[in-house]
């Protein structure tokens, strides 16, 4: 009975569905930013050869197809984004889909409804 107590709250407070399609949309927001923005810087000030003294001995493309190297740092960061923000997009978008469309969110009428019972 206190699990149905909780749908219902979920599926009428505001706060909550703000407040999580605004995480979602904010996570997504940052990994399209990123994902367009690190290309392109890497591109114009990264070395085209690679530089053992510096570190940078870690091949990778960027913007259009130009080859650039880069440090252990600054491939984990490209990686970071390009796996990781990606994976926890995709996942919050599907997430916040499903939790929306059990909990009515973006349909007329709340699923959970004791009145409609």
């Amino acid at each position: 009975m206190e699990s149905i107590a909780i749908i219902e709250f979920l599926a009428k407070s505001k706060v909550v569905k703000t407040t999580l399609t605004g995480l979602v949309c904010g996570i997504v927001l940052f990994t399209l930013a990123a994902s367009i923005y690190i290309p392109f810087h890497y591109a114009a000030v990264m070395p085209r050869s690679p530089q053992p003294e510096s570190g940078r001995i870690y091949r990778i493309t960027a913007q259009y197809g130009a080859v650039v190297y880069v440090n252990r740092q600054e491939l984990g960061r490209c990686d970071f984004v390009k796996y990781d923000l990606t994976t926890a997009s995709g996942v919050g978008v599907l997430a916040l889909f499903f939790l929306g469309s059990r909990l009515g969110w973006f349909g007329g009428r709340a699923r959970f409804d004791r009145s409609a019972h």
